[in-house]
């Protein structure tokens, strides 16, 4: 990884947790409250839509010029790629809840809180990506 993507990712990383901590607690009605947006009336619900496709657009317009530069993914890459994106969604998710609904256990009997589940995401993260490197370590040192 590069110094300055990392300096870029910690700016953008910044930015989505002030827009999570500031977003995450509104409601269905603050959607339908008036914006303006480039001196245009909108309503929330709208900036919240474009803020999404902003996003989307501009990762297309980097694929785009990687791909011009005949710079291509590996596997390895893509899924870690895809495996981030859930964890941003989980993350989301999570700082949306209440201490007490982070705590409550499921209905059933055996139903694990969400703390309980983040721990498991935790454990298991560190199992894969630890049994890996080991693997991969133990292949390059009997090359």
């Amino acid at each position: 990884m590069g110094a300055l993507a990392e300096q870029a990712i910690a700016k953008l990383r910044v930015e989505r947790d002030e827009t999570l901590r500031t977003l995450l607690p509104i409601d269905e009605a603050d959607c339908r409250l008036p914006a303006k947006w480039a001196g245009t009336d909108r309503t929330v619900n709208f900036l919240l839509r474009h803020l999404t496709s902003h996003q989307l657009d501009h990762l297309q317009h980097v694929q785009k010029l990687l791909r011009g530069r005949q710079h291509s993914l590996t596997e390895p890459q893509i899924l870690l790629m895809k495996a981030h994106a859930l964890q941003g969604e989980m993350e989301a998710l999570l700082l949306s809840l209440t201490d007490e609904d982070f705590l409550k256990e499921g209905p059933n009997e055996g139903d694990w809180s969400v703390q309980r589940l983040a721990e498991h995401l935790c454990e298991v993260e560190r199992g894969y990506r630890e049994e890996m490197r080991s693997s991969i370590q133990k292949a390059h040192a009997g090359s």
